[in-house]
């Protein structure tokens, strides 16, 4: 299982995981060196690929994910996940 990571996180690139123990979006941040701090919590994005083609575009806020509001999801093999920076 490969995950991607890309954006305002410490060390971008894939994360690597096994089938039998699946990786969440906040597992799979911190093995990618953490968010940074212009990263934008609020609006983490995930990439995940469809039959054919097409691909879903999931919004999560990490925000709310690590304070215990929203569950973290559980990502799947060949999933990108994009933390986007904040424009001041």
């Amino acid at each position: 299982v490969t995950i991607f990571v890309d954006g305002a996180v410490g060390k971008p690139g894939g994360v690597e995981g096994r089938e039998s123990r699946p990786i969440s979006l906040l597992q799979a941040i911190a093995r990618a060196g953490g968010t940074t701090e212009r990263a934008n919590l609020k609006a983490v994005q995930i990439l995940r690929k469809r039959s054919g083609d097409s691909q879903t575009l999931l919004t999560v806020n990490l925000k709310r994910i690590r304070k215990g509001k929203d569950p973290d999801p559980i990502l799947r093999d060949g999933d990108i996940v994009v933390v986007p920076e904040t424009f001041f």
